[in-house]
This record gives C-alpha cells, structure tokens and sequence, in this order.
C-alpha cells in the first residue's frame, strides 16, 4: 500500500503544479489583454483628440485664435471647462504649455506660411509632440493623460413592461 500512496502524492503533487502554471498562463494573458485593451482605447481617443484639433486648426486662419480654439475643445470635450481656458486655474499652466506648440504645428500643416514669413517654432511631428506629451503626464500624474477622456456610465436598470 506505501508503493501507491507514493504514486498517488506524485499524482497529486503534478496536478497541483499543473493548476498553479494555469494560474500563471491566466493571469499573464489576462494581463496582455487588458494592456492591449488599453492600448486600443488610447489610440482611438489619440484619434479623436488630434483630428478634432486638425480639422478645427484648418478651418481657423488666425493662428493665435486657432490655438485657443483648439485647446478649447479639448479641455471641453474631457470636461475639465465648460466654454474659457481661463477655467483651468493655475495647475494647467503646464498642460497648456506642452500642448500649445503641437496646436501651432497642427495650423502650420494646415496653413502654410507665405513665402518669407517667419514660421513659430513648432514641433516638427505632432503626433511625435503629443506622445511627448502623453509621456510627461503619465510620469507627472501617475495615469494617461487620455484617460480623462473616459466617461463613466451607471448601469440601468432593465426594466421590463
């Protein structure tokens, strides 16, 4: 009887180590899919934020109110303001900051300078600038700075009549 109760505790001690390496394949592959997850929504709200800034840069000829208008529209659609930059108070100076010159480089692509004209320094990719951007956040804040862009949704109650 010693000679299969041996062989039963190997048994068992493989199927335990079986179900720990499971556990592990699991939980790694969990892992890759929610940082692929993530990944995916960065990248369509990257989208959303730099096209909607595009298209209003290119419909703006004045640069100054270009940019404005630019920021305006994202800090509204994050709902951080409701209509001013002026909302933001003073903690957002450096945010401004950092997306100021990808707003500029934004109406530069879409307006050309005449011959002659100083250009502003500008970054010269905007995505390049806005992924700067995003790194620096991350590091300052501890998240993603499209991250804001998420909306919480209660759950609604089914309700059948």
């Amino acid at each position: 009887m010693a000679a299969a109760d041996t062989l039963i505790a190997r048994l068992q001690a493989d199927c335990t180590d079986a179900e720990r390496e499971e556990g592990r394949v699991r939980e790694a592959f969990d892992a890759a899919i929610k940082a692929a997850e993530l990944r995916r929504a960065l990248a369509w709200r990257r989208l959303s934020a730099l096209s909607d800034m595009a298209r209003i840069a290119a419909a703006e000829p004045d640069r100054a109110e270009a940019v404005r208008r630019q920021l305006v529209a994202l800090f509204r659609e994050i709902g951080w303001i409701e209509g001013d930059l002026a909302e933001l108070g003073d903690g957002a100076k450096a945010l401004v900051g950092w997306l100021t010159p990808i707003a500029e480089t934004l109406h530069a692509a879409a307006h050309p300078s005449a011959e002659g004209e100083a250009e502003p320094a500008t970054p010269a990719d905007p995505l390049a600038a806005f992924r700067a951007f995003e790194a620096w956040y991350e590091a300052e804040h501890g998240r993603a700075f499209l991250e804001a862009f998420e909306r919480w949704v209660p759950e609604t109650p089914k309700v059948e009549f």
